[in-house]
């Protein structure tokens, strides 16, 4: 599996500058439905990670095959990984790679390295390690797609805990959240009432109206 880059510190050309461009204009995303999607592989605590193209902070990213990571062991009870892409601007080589970044027994996003410029992981999923077992448990996909039109998609709402530009616009499962100042701090907040038969699984500062 190799990773080719187009955005550190070199000259590009003017094909890659269109290319890069057109995914310019969010902090992070990928672009194919499959791309760097996170499953679990054959091996003990081994992940797979889908090739496909991603772009974060400047630096588009693609990736020509599937890559497996390999969790430690989980003394007791279960872990939470995050699976992230990093970029590291530093050293004689600029390059991203695929790390897994070791969390805690709760499923929230971990301490990840975020300086653009020096290095910057870009969250995939979080994976559930649990002691006395080989496979991974359990997935949250992190990932988030961005659009024509300011269109921007993810699948699951703990993407929204390393969106942070004010402003942004995500849309996932049906509600679009939006990071905005309704109180003395940026908070997301719906921003439209969700209508079903059903409360939605997420039901924290929701409106909703329900259909009979």
């Amino acid at each position: 599996m190799t990773i080719t880059s187009i955005g550190y510190e070199r000259a590009i050309s003017y094909a890659e500058l269109g290319v890069l461009l057109a995914h310019a204009g969010t902090m992070y995303s990928v672009f194919q439905q499959d791309a760097f999607a996170v499953a679990a592989g054959a091996g003990t605590r081994e992940v797979t990670v889908q090739p496909g193209r991603a772009y974060g902070w400047g630096v588009l990213d693609d990736s020509d095959g599937v890559e497996t990571l390999t969790g430690v062991a989980v003394d007791a009870g279960s872990r939470w990984d995050l699976v992230a892409l990093r970029r590291t601007w530093t050293g004689e080589t600029p390059a991203s790679s695929l790390v897994l970044i070791q969390g805690g027994p709760t499923a929230v996003i971990p301490s990840r390295s975020t300086d653009p410029g020096d290095e910057d992981d870009q969250p995939l999923a979080l994976v559930r390690f649990a002691a006395g077992q080989t496979a991974a448990q359990e997935f949250i996909d992190l990932r988030c797609w961005g659009g024509d039109g300011a269109g921007f998609v993810a699948r699951h709402k703990l993407a929204l805990d390393y969106l942070t530009r004010i402003g942004s616009r995500v849309r996932i499962q049906g509600v679009t959240w939006v990071l905005a100042y309704d109180t003395a701090t940026p908070a997301w907040v719906p921003e439209s009432p969700y209508v079903g038969s059903t409360q939605p699984p997420y039901a924290d500062n929701l409106v909703w109206v329900k259909v009979p």
